[in-house]
Parts: C-alpha cells; structure tokens; sequence
C-alpha cells in the first residue's frame, strides 16, 4: 500500500472518529433536553435523537469498512474512549 492510499486511510478513519463523537455528545445533550418541563424542546430532542440514530447506523456501516481495509477492530477501541468522554461529560456538567 502506498504512503498516499495509508493516509487516505488514516484520514477517513479520523474523520469517522470526529463524526462518532459528534453524534455521541449532540445525542447527550438531546438526551439533557428531554429532562425540560418544555414540550416543544422535548419534542425537539425526541427528534434530535432519531437523526442522530439514523447517523450512527451510517457510521457503523463507515466503521466496519474501515476495518476491513485496515484489517483491524477499531470499534472496541473508540466505544472504550467515548464512554470515558460520556463520564468526563457528565461530571464536569454536574460541577457547574
């Protein structure tokens, strides 16, 4: 493989990464939404969450083909690091 097509690789695996925690933190605060005594926003959040699911199954469809052209599991790697981000998150909003 040449050094243009592994960074290509690296590139599309970040870039992945980014999205996943993306969806992560916007479906958390969709979730923090749904504790509002207001409707509308807890519509708004119900609907947040789906988009969010639909994007996730997208990016696992992502996930596993980078793995196989990596011919590795990145997958268990990157759901150890988001639930840390998830407990890190959680703590520093019950601080403030």
């Amino acid at each position: 493989m040449s050094a243009r097509e592994e960074q290509l690789i690296q590139l599309l695996g970040l870039m992945a990464r980014s999205m996943t925690h993306m969806t992560a933190s916007v479906t958390a605060m969709a979730f923090e939404q749904l504790r509002c005594r207001d409707e509308a926003l807890q519509a708004s959040a119900r609907r947040m969450i789906e988009r969010m699911q639909a994007i996730s199954e997208e990016l696992d469809q992502q996930w596993e083909l980078i793995g196989r052209i990596t011919g590795q599991e990145e997958r268990e790697f990157l759901v150890e690091e988001l639930e840390i981000a998830s407990v890190r998150v959680h703590k520093e909003a019950g601080v403030s």
